[in-house]
């Protein structure tokens, strides 16, 4: 790679995250990889996310915010972010989570390692309100085990991945506001053809959620996510068994 220090673009989306978004954002401003811009959209928040954001942008110039007229959703909100990005890497970010100082760097060094990578996430810790921690991940590693069911919260955690734009075409990267609530596994499934999957066995995210949610939502939404697994065949040339993508149902079983 000729430029060393590539630019990496955030990617946060906000809505109604006021509570924790300083917090948020100060593990953005502070990584330890300095060449970065930092995009966030306000959702058209009811809290004060947006007043925290431009205050915010005011001591940072890397930062860059703008605000939807009216609530579009996170899924128009992120296309609208991928489309102002300028990085030759996106990271994405979720306003309520906390992002370790090295994760950057670690991620833009793994991939600069292995060029055939197109999207990289990371262990994580999952934590509540107050920073509890409620549990971690165990996401496989190497690109075959993930491969088998690509699904978020199950094999890699969205709010973790850096991305590799430079293997993509021009707006492949593009969220379906239409497959919820399985939108980010789409996301992945799509990008499968082009290029390997991984995750590094470092813990460098906290996220705010239960790790038992992602479960529950394969149980509850079953109709969607056979739907999911036939879009990809039909539309993605996705190649995994039935068994295979399926599998973390049966061991859902067990939470």
């Amino acid at each position: 790679m000729k430029n060393n220090k590539p630019l990496i673009s955030i990617i946060l989306p906000v809505h109604n995250h006021a509570h924790h978004l300083r917090e948020s954002l100060k593990s953005i401003a502070k990584q330890s990889y300095r060449n970065i811009e930092i995009l966030a959209i306000d959702d058209f928040s009811k809290d004060g996310s947006y007043k925290i954001l431009r205050d915010f942008a005011k001591k940072d110039k890397r930062l860059k915010v703008r605000r939807n007229v009216k609530r579009y959703g996170i899924g128009v909100t992120l296309n609208r972010l991928v489309q102002k990005a300028k990085g030759a890497y996106f990271a994405f970010m979720d306003a309520e989570d906390i992002s370790s100082r090295d994760r950057i760097k670690k991620q833009l060094n793994y991939l600069n390692s292995d060029t055939d990578v197109v999207a990289l996430g990371t262990q994580c810790f999952f934590i509540d309100k107050n920073e509890k921690i409620l549990g971690k991940s165990k996401f496989p590693k190497e690109n075959e085990s993930i491969y088998g069911s690509p699904l978020h919260g199950v094999s890699m955690q969205f709010e973790t991945v850096m991305i590799n734009k430079n293997l993509l075409p021009k707006d492949v990267l593009r969220f379906d506001t239409k497959s919820n609530p399985f939108m980010y596994s789409d996301v992945f499934l799509k990008l499968l053809p082009y290029g390997k999957f991984a995750n590094l066995r470092n813990y460098l995210h906290y996220h705010r959620n239960h790790p038992k949610a992602y479960f529950k939502d394969l149980r509850k939404n079953l109709i969607a996510l056979i739907q999911l697994f036939i879009k990809s065949i039909t539309l993605y040339n996705y190649s995994s068994s039935v068994r295979s993508f399926f599998a973390p149902i049966i061991k859902s079983v067990n939470f």
